[in-house]
């Protein structure tokens, strides 16, 4: 028992950062296919259905899953950078696979074990890397 306690907080932001992928990734899908029923561009659905998540998704790595200190207007250039190299690709192979003809409610959902891990990484040691005193001391998070 001892073990997997150590194992869970060791890897905290891991577990926090697949908590918070999971959930963005089913809003993300729920609103794509949404959209993408009505208007019929891959573009657009995924461009809103995206823009509809990254807020939850940004707020909830900064100050739950890696527990970030980096000022907003660093973090936010930082995240903004990273979400416009993974939604292009992910835009461009959805695309790909949409008119090579997978249906979209598949399609979907390829992109996301190919981009999952990058992203993990990308987030934790480029995005969100800083000074994690900064929140305790100026925003009363602990």
């Amino acid at each position: 028992m001892q073990k997997l306690s150590t194992l869970i907080k060791y890897y905290g932001s891991m577990w926090r950062w697949a908590l918070v992928g999971s959930t963005t990734s089913v809003i993300d899908y729920l609103l794509f296919i949404s959209l993408y029923s009505v208007i019929n561009s891959v573009f657009i659905a995924n461009f809103c259905a995206g823009l509809f998540s990254i807020t939850f998704n940004y707020l909830a790595h900064y100050f739950w899953s890696f527990k970030s200190g980096v000022n907003h207007s660093k973090s936010g250039i930082k995240y903004l950078v990273n979400l416009l190299l993974f939604w292009s690709f992910g835009t461009v192979l959805l695309s790909f696979l949409i008119t090579s003809g997978i249906d979209p409610k598949i399609a979907k959902l390829i992109p996301i074990p190919l981009l999952a891990p990058l992203s993990f990484l990308s987030l934790k040691y480029f995005v969100f890397k800083g000074n994690k005193s900064f929140l305790s001391k100026n925003q009363g998070v602990s």
